[in-house]
């Protein structure tokens, strides 16, 4: 972020939350809290209009399965292998 291109504002937050917040920045923006808030007001803008998108042209949101899988994914295990059934 640029000095001089902000805005001040604050947030009301829990304890639990704010350390959290703190230990995102401190792994992703050295500390810095507020580029923290920046890219994920980013990102939400990006999710919002996929979600327009997908709304728009009519394809269904995912469900819960669908959505374990991918996150799985991220968090790098093995996909789940369905067991076949031997046909008699």
């Amino acid at each position: 972020m640029r000095p001089g291109r902000t805005k001040t504002t604050s947030f009301s937050l829990d304890p639990a939350t704010l350390k959290n917040l703190k230990a995102l920045a401190a792994r992703r923006h050295k500390g810095n809290v507020s580029a923290l808030l920046a890219e994920v007001a980013t990102r939400e803008a990006k999710f919002a209009a996929a979600e327009a998108f997908f709304e728009k042209y009519g394809v269904p949101p995912l469900d819960e399965a669908a959505i374990e899988r991918i996150e799985a994914e991220w968090r790098g295990e093995p996909p789940v292998k369905k067991t076949r059934r031997r046909v008699a």
